[in-house]
């Protein structure tokens, strides 16, 4: 009997999980081929469910229609172009979905986070406005691809992307060894922001409201707690007569409670992803106090420093707690926002991170 995989190949068609404006469907695309030397087909092994492709379904950020999803994914390499080097059939590898162009003036400055795109219209990324990973095969061209070390876990490679995402915003605030760290909200996000921390030896609290990821915050900071319980005597008690140097919204929506905790002097990082999500700040209290609002933009040049961070901290895999068939992504997404919004939830293990497998 044939493997569905094998039916589909056979086809030229393959299930994929499409944004149409208003919700996920899923439906037959066509299997990506290989149109260039330096491109690499990729069968998807795993590919996970990110915060941003829940602010899209959810409302709280736009989604180009007509695009498969997924952006974090790992797999297993199946052909090459005639000039592809580094990578041949049956190598692992994770896949970095921003594509870069090389070629627009921010690329030609080094800043190729801040890539416009040879069009002018932004940075190509894979599930975002081009066809991403939520579907078995993938086609992209080598240097977007990077090698597993052998024994890596496919959870824990699974985490490199988003890893990728908080080592760029840590660069950027200077982190350093002995720097008090609040990290509101203990999402995934907030809790690779938690495992980052404590790596670098930074005092590390958190807050969050679900049980689950309350649970798992503890597993990693040095103190965690829900929101009502960081009060003035609780900071005192962890930092004697001083606020936190580096507050991180992992949320999106807590600036607020971010300017409230941040030391004189420190840096206030807004990290979560909502586009209707508004704050109006004191221009004033930034300038008196010394307050740094970092944004940081895409990640730049820590994609390998994030695979070795997967590869020495291996715990990372631990954040994937649920496992689907892309023809259960209904159950998935709202297994996820449901537990996200529910600080009632306490399964066993906590719903942390999900992910589709092939």
């Amino acid at each position: 009997m044939k493997s569905e995989n094998a039916e589909y190949a056979e086809s030229r068609k393959m299930p994929a999980l499409v944004w149409n404006s208003q919700r996920l469907n899923l439906s037959e695309q066509d299997i990506p081929v290989i149109t260039l030397a330096t491109d690499v087909k990729v069968k998807i092994h795993m590919t996970g469910i990110c915060g941003t492709d829940l602010a899209v379904i959810t409302g709280k950020e736009p989604g180009v229609p007509g695009v498969i999803r997924g952006h974090e994914a790992v797999g297993t390499v199946i052909e090459t172009g005639s000039k592809v080097t580094s990578l041949k059939a049956g190598d692992r590898v994770v896949v970095d979905p921003n594509h870069s162009c090389g070629k627009c003036r921010f690329c030609l400055q080094g800043k190729l986070h801040l890539c416009t795109g040879t069009d002018g219209q932004g940075m190509p990324i894979a599930g975002l406005n081009k066809n991403g990973t939520f579907a078995p095969w993938f086609v992209s061209e080598e240097k977007f691809l990077h090698k597993l070390p052998e024994q890596m876990s496919w959870e824990a490679a699974l985490a490199t992307e988003p890893l990728a995402c908080v080592l760029h915003n840590f660069r950027e605030a200077r982190a350093k060894k002995g720097d008090a760290v609040l990290i509101l909200g203990s999402g995934p996000m907030g809790l690779l922001c938690q495992f980052v921390a404590k790596r670098i030896g930074c005092t590390t609290v958190s807050i969050e409201i679900n049980e689950g990821r309350l649970a798992k915050a503890q597993q990693i900071s040095d103190y965690a707690c829900p929101p009502e319980e960081l009060t003035a005597e609780r900071v005192f008690r962890i930092l004697g007569d001083k606020k936190f140097d580096i507050v991180i919204d992992a949320v999106g929506t807590q600036m607020e409670m971010a300017e409230q905790w941040v030391e004189r002097g420190g840096t206030i990082i807004p990290f979560g992803i909502n586009g209707r999500y508004k704050y109006t700040i004191s221009p004033t209290y930034y300038t008196q106090n010394a307050v740094r609002l970092l944004g940081a933009g895409e990640y730049l040049n820590t994609f390998e420093d994030a695979l070795q961070f997967a590869k020495d901290v291996p715990e990372v895999a631990s954040l994937i707690t649920r496992k689907y068939s892309l023809d259960q992504f209904e159950t998935a997404i709202q297994e996820l926002l449901g537990n996200s919004g529910n600080p009632a939830v306490s399964a066993e293990p906590p719903v942390l991170k999900s992910a589709f497998i092939f």
